[in-house]
């Protein structure tokens, strides 16, 4: 059988399992990095076909290089569960190492100065802002957000949902579902975004919909702000990164309370992405503490 066969049934008997856009991703992959092997029958490809052909690959980095691998592999374990080949060849190939580059968060004077200079804008750009600085929300979950899962009474948000290009679904983990307490700093933001929201959802567009990303936050308003003060550009989504570094490096909270606060499955992130982040940051440290006094 074909590799292009087995291709197809890789995705067929995942494709009800994935999110939307991991299928997709998936798919992309499928259709567009295995055209040296599509039609050879899988039983011909070895682990030195593999290594030629990933050896050729020079326009992406090794992130996309390990999901291109990790497709590959899997694709050849439904070949090896058929028994139609009797081991994996991505035993003797070895996945590329990848560190996620390091985050960039603002500083809580920079902070202050893109909310005040935001001021004059769309207020559902303010509004983005504000949850991602003071609730450290993911992009998708912020669009998510409905009136219902806002509870003013007790200062409140119960996040459930995610927004993407391909819909709502679940949020990313299920350490992602969580409810999370409305500070003194959102809570101003929080009421005049409902005052001015009659729709199902707090966040919607000229349209009374949803929006379905970031995209026009960051077209439109985003990038030009950081222009206008000079700031060097970062994603939106570091409004985030700012929310978690910032509670760390001011002890509001534990790690293990702020992987609860942003939603992940355990503390490991914390300690690898912010931790690690504060832990570089010595040149500032308090020198004149006196530590057994």
């Amino acid at each position: 059988m074909t590799f292009q066969k087995y291709a197809s049934l890789y995705i067929k008997l995942n494709e009800d399992d994935w999110k939307p856009s991991y299928l997709d991703k998936n798919k992309g992959i499928v259709e567009t990095r295995f055209e040296a092997f599509k039609d050879m029958d899988i039983k011909d490809l070895h682990a030195s076909d593999i290594k030629l052909w990933y050896k050729n690959i020079d326009d992406v980095g090794n992130k996309s290089k390990r999901n291109y691998l990790s497709v590959l592999k899997g694709i050849l374990d439904v070949a090896l569960h058929d028994e139609v080949i009797q081991k994996n060849p991505m035993i003797h190939v070895k996945f590329p190492k990848y560190k996620a580059p390091r985050i960039h968060p603002f500083s809580a004077d920079e902070v202050k100065m893109i909310l005040e200079a935001s001021k004059d804008l769309n207020f559902n750009f303010v509004y983005y802002l504000a949850m991602g600085f003071y609730a450290g929300m993911r992009t998708g979950e912020i669009l998510a957000l409905k009136r219902n899962e806002v509870d003013l009474k007790k200062r409140m948000i119960s996040i459930k949902s995610t927004r993407s290009r391909f819909g709502e679904g679940t949020p990313k983990t299920f350490g992602s579902k969580r409810t999370i307490p409305i500070l003194d700093s959102l809570y101003p933001y929080i009421v005049k975004m409902l005052e001015n929201c009659n729709t199902k959802y707090v966040l919607t567009n000229q349209y009374d919909r949803p929006y379905r990303d970031s995209h026009v936050f960051c077209t439109y308003w985003w990038k030009p702000l950081l222009e206008s003060l000079k700031l060097p550009y970062r994603r939106i989504y570091d409004t985030r990164h700012t929310f978690a570094t910032n509670m760390l490096y001011r002890e509001l909270c534990s790690p293990a309370e702020l992987a609860q606060y942003l939603g992940h499955s355990n503390v490991q992130m914390v300690y690898e992405v912010y931790v690690s982040y504060l832990d570089s940051h010595f040149d500032k440290f308090d020198r004149s503490i006196a530590i057994y006094s």
